[in-house]
């Protein structure tokens, strides 16, 4: 189509006019697809208008340019919006390959190109279209969508069409791209400042506002930092699943807010922890009595999936100034103060900061780290206490207690770091290196000529329950090559307060490997007795505060009698620790006690000493300790 010049002067200055108008509105810093909406309908209009065109759309690819989907048409009266509003790949593969190789697709007859034969059969059928002229919109990652002219009357496109449709195009080019990028920084602020399951503020966010707040506080307002947990949250996991926890955080997120006064900022940090900033004027006492309208709120049940949840909760607080200067000081503080309540219970516990629990929790990081740095460096050393069989006192086998070599403090016992191991989760490494440890020792005496011995190795209640405690088991006796007999397994009766069928089928998977149970300090647990009756057990070890008062107390000789009784008439072979005169010795024997542990025949002893002792035997290969304690 032949244009004037006077035609094609308006051209470019409508051209021009049209590149300035979208270039503003597209450099606004509130741009949004809404706010564009009417700048682009208003360009393809005039597109329409200059290219003498029926109809003019923008579609748009999605991410993997697979389907295009019409984002906004103009056209004139005398023609129908196409009803057809996608189009799918699998659908129109020849056109897609074609778009996609072309910068300006021109077709002359839409009714002879090979390309449009693969559209939907209706989407011609509204309004007959003859010729189209399309260009792509080219955005930096990739061709990411179409600017379409179409006119109903056979229309031969000229280079100029061709160029104007091209050079439009790119102006869309600019507009998404735009578009994309303030999308994207929204997306990137969201998940960088806001909790994506429950809606409200991360850490981030609650730093950075809080300490807003802090430094315009007026003279005399105060504020408290509230660092609070669900104190079910995993048996919530459990049952509910991942759908379930997540509805319930978001309740619990919404009552939160609706609970604390105006103003109060909330974040969730991380699974079931939730952090609270309120500033107050009144007494500490007016606010404890708020809190426990609050905590009397929160634990109203809440209906998840049909099922009603009773939830406590469980609190730390610090204080500003008193305790803190900024955000990040009163959620560690008030981290520091829930912590501390937590260690002497587990649910609906609650504390105020104080500076010697910094002492205490900073003293027991450094204790964890070196713990970490002990087991690296190989500093923990095995000793063996021997379990002489009752009446001949013939050495069977040994407990194996671990020690701390430290470098600094020297030999230390159990009771210095296994409460750290246990909270921090170093027990399971521990444990495996004990174990292993145990196997390795195994394997010696068998070469050794001491094959009959069996070691005992005490195992904490998380060890034992851990899914992997099986497997790692296998793995030893098969690297060492030992006779899992020899090795026994000493858990605590408390370690079924945990989960008592998880208990058990932990039992029958390790004792079908041929490890035999053994009880520690059986009779001083939650249901000693009705342990037995439950769980299959090989072995008690009667504990040493019945054996310290065995000469003495009628008391504690009828619990060792009920207890050496009950374990004959259950088959279980029995083993009496803490023994340390011969009176106790004497009595144990009287009453049937199979085994002997204590200082009377001797102390826990390093390997090589014990090797020593045990090779001096003079009834070498039955072995018998050539000196015994005075």
């Amino acid at each position: 189509m032949e244009r004037s010049k006077e035609e094609l002067r308006e051209f470019v200055s409508r051209m021009q006019e049209q590149q300035q108008n979208l270039f503003k509105q597209a450099k606004q810093l509130d741009l949004t697809p809404e706010s564009m909406k009417d700048v682009l309908y208003e360009l393809c209009e005039n597109i329409a208008m200059i290219m003498k065109a029926d109809r003019v759309s923008i579609w748009l690819f999605n991410d993997d340019q697979t389907i295009l989907t019409e984002h906004l048409t103009y056209a004139a009266e005398s023609v129908a919006i196409p009803s057809i509003r996608q189009l799918d790949a699998t659908e129109a593969k020849l056109y897609f390959e074609t778009i996609g190789k072309t910068r300006v697709n021109v077709v002359e007859d839409i009714a002879a190109n090979e390309a449009l034969e693969s559209f939907p059969l209706n989407y011609f059928n509204e309004t007959p279209i003859a010729s189209l002229l399309e260009a792509s919109i080219i955005m930096s990652r990739g061709i990411g969508g179409l600017l379409c002219c179409e006119t109903i009357e056979r229309r031969n496109w000229t280079k100029l069409d061709e160029v104007f449709i091209a050079a439009s195009a790119d102006m869309l080019s600019f507009v998404f791209d735009r578009l994309n990028r303030l999308e994207m920084e929204s997306r990137v602020h969201e998940l960088a400042y806001t909790d994506l399951v429950t809606g409200i503020d991360n850490e981030n966010a609650f730093i950075e506002k809080v300490n807003e707040k802090i430094r315009k506080t007026e003279s005399g307002l105060c504020g408290a930092f509230l660092y609070m947990k669900i104190d079910q949250f995993i048996s919530i996991q459990s049952v509910l699943g991942p759908e379930g926890t997540k509805s319930s955080l978001k309740v619990i997120a919404n009552r939160l807010r609706s609970l604390f006064p105006d103003g109060s900022d909330f974040a969730r940090i991380a699974f079931d922890h939730f952090i609270i900033y309120s500033e107050y004027r009144d007494g500490q006492e007016k606010d404890e009595s708020a809190m426990g309208h609050i905590l009397s709120e929160l634990r109203k049940p809440i209906m998840v999936k049909d099922q009603e949840l009773f939830l406590t909760f469980s609190y730390g607080v610090s204080l500003y100034p008193k305790h803190v200067k900024d955000a990040y000081e009163g959620i560690h503080a008030a981290k520091i103060a829930l912590d501390s309540s937590l260690r002497v219970g587990n649910r609906k516990t609650r504390a105020v900061y104080d500076p010697l629990m910094f002492e205490q929790w900073e003293e027991e990081m450094h204790s964890e780290m070196n713990l970490g740095k002990g087991l690296d460096m190989d500093e923990f050393r095995l000793f063996y206490q021997p379990q002489v069989e009752s009446l001949t006192h013939k050495v069977t086998g040994v407990e194996a207690l671990i020690r701390w070599q430290h470098p600094e403090k020297g030999l230390l016992f159990p009771a210095a770091f296994i409460n750290i191991a246990e909270t921090t989760g170093l027990i399971i490494q521990i444990g495996e290196w004990v174990v292993s440890q145990a196997c390795q020792q195994l394997k010696s005496w068998e070469q050794m000529g001491m094959g009959a011995l069996t070691i005992s190795v005490n195992i904490s209640p998380r060890h034992f329950l851990h899914a992997d405690f099986p497997t790692f088991l296998d793995e030893c006796m098969r690297n060492y090559e030992v006779d899992p007999k020899k090795l026994i397994i000493e858990i605590t009766e408390n370690v079924a307060i945990v989960d008592s069928d998880l208990v058990e089928t932990q039992i029958k998977k390790v004792q079908e490997m041929g490890f035999p149970i053994s009880i520690d300090d059986f009779g001083t647990g939650y249901s000693a007795f009705l342990y037995l009756q439950r769980f299959s057990i090989q072995e008690v070890k009667v504990d040493r505060q019945f054996v310290a008062n065995l000469e003495t107390d009628p008391k504690s000789r009828a619990i060792v009698r009920a207890i050496l009784t009950l374990a004959k008439s259950l088959h279980m072979h029995t083993v009496a620790e803490g023994v340390e005169t011969e009176g106790q010795l004497k009595r144990l024997e009287e009453l049937g006690c199979f085994e002997i542990q204590g200082y009377y025949f001797s102390r826990p002893l390093p390997i090589e000493e014990l090797n020593s002792q045990l090779l001096a035997s003079p009834g070498f290969p039955f072995l018998y300790l050539p000196i015994r304690p005075a």
